[in-house]
């Protein structure tokens, strides 16, 4: 399931306990709008945060920043809230800072924020992470936030704040800036991630700014591997893949040169067709003498003595 965090609240306490390294009654949440993620905070989401704070015997654990905003959870626990109750509206708890803390990756928390919280309170803030439950119609603009399990609560830059606790150059914080000052984008995000996907990889393999292999690993990221199938596997079908796309191109190249080819043969029959039809007949005057008719009239009347009768050769004769 999603976890979502409540935007951080001005650092404020009762006391500070530094022998035993407790600051009391710090506000953890409070009634208001969530405009984050459209939602709103109100008395019954403040008795859910307690009764849950409260129902694990240990505390809710406590870590410098959310993960979203370091690079890793890991090394950044810091204590235990304990002691949640709510008053008029806001739900306060004790921090129980943690000895570990003095020897962190990011060095002497446990000193660290117990002078930011007598010198500087307003730099920074707290904030819940949580499991949200399905969330209560009210009549007022925005449904109730419903919680089903707290998760910790943090203690997290104020973003108004021009001295940061976390790093301002790092991704984390700027994307967390981002999604923050863009309330709608946000919710978009947390309603339809799969738009976000699409559009990730749509934007990147459409420009020149990611090489070809960084792209790949942002789809296997965007778009992880099923269970029970290889990295080798997934290998040897985008291989074929692109080569399928090879060959497909290939084919629709050779077609097109071949259809140029005879496009090119029907458009020349068809212009001699056309010089064809455009053609006059040629008019002949005069008489060739090589042309000959039929016989001629000397021709024709030997032939006719050699037919005639003896009898008419002799008569014809003697007239």
């Amino acid at each position: 399931m999603k976890s979502f965090s409540t935007p951080p609240i001005a650092f404020s306490f009762s006391r500070i306990d530094e022998e035993a390294g407790i600051l009391q009654k710090v506000i953890v949440a409070q009634v208001g709008k969530v405009k984050s993620y459209f939602e709103q905070i109100d008395s019954t989401t403040l008795s859910q945060i307690e009764s849950l704070g409260n129902a694990k015997e240990l505390g809710i654990k406590a870590r410098f920043g959310h993960p979203n905003m370091c690079s890793s959870s890991f090394g950044t626990y810091i204590g235990r809230f304990k002691n949640f109750q709510v008053e008029g509206e806001k739900v306060f708890g004790d921090l129980h800072l943690d000895e570990v803390c003095k020897e962190s990756p990011s060095g002497n928390l446990y000193a660290y924020i117990l002078k930011m919280a007598r010198n500087n309170p307003d730099m920074f803030g707290a904030s819940i992470a949580f499991i949200p439950a399905e969330s209560a119609v009210t009549g007022d603009e925005y449904p109730a936030t419903r919680i089903e399990e707290l998760l910790a609560t943090d203690l997290v830059d104020d973003p108004a704040a021009t001295n940061s606790l976390f790093a301002v150059d790092s991704f984390s914080y700027q994307a967390t800036q981002f999604l923050d000052s863009n309330p709608a984008i946000t919710s978009l995000i947390a309603h339809k991630p799969d738009t976000v996907i699409e559009f990730m990889l749509k934007y990147f393999s459409n420009n020149q700014t990611m090489k070809k292999e960084l792209f790949q690993r942002l789809k296997n990221l965007l778009n992880p591997t099923p269970q029970g199938v290889n990295e080798d596997t997934v290998k040897n079908y985008n291989q074929a893949v692109e080569q399928l796309e090879a060959d497909y191109q290939k084919q629709i190249s050779t077609l097109e040169s071949d259809h140029q080819k005879q496009l090119s043969v029907l458009q020349d029959q068809i212009t001699t067709l056309q010089d064809q039809l455009k053609a006059r007949p040629i008019t002949v005057e005069g008489t060739d003498p090589q042309v000959k008719v039929g016989p001629s009239e000397e021709t024709f009347g030997k032939q006719l003595l050699k037919e005639m009768p003896a009898h008419l050769k002799n008569k014809f004769r003697k007239s």
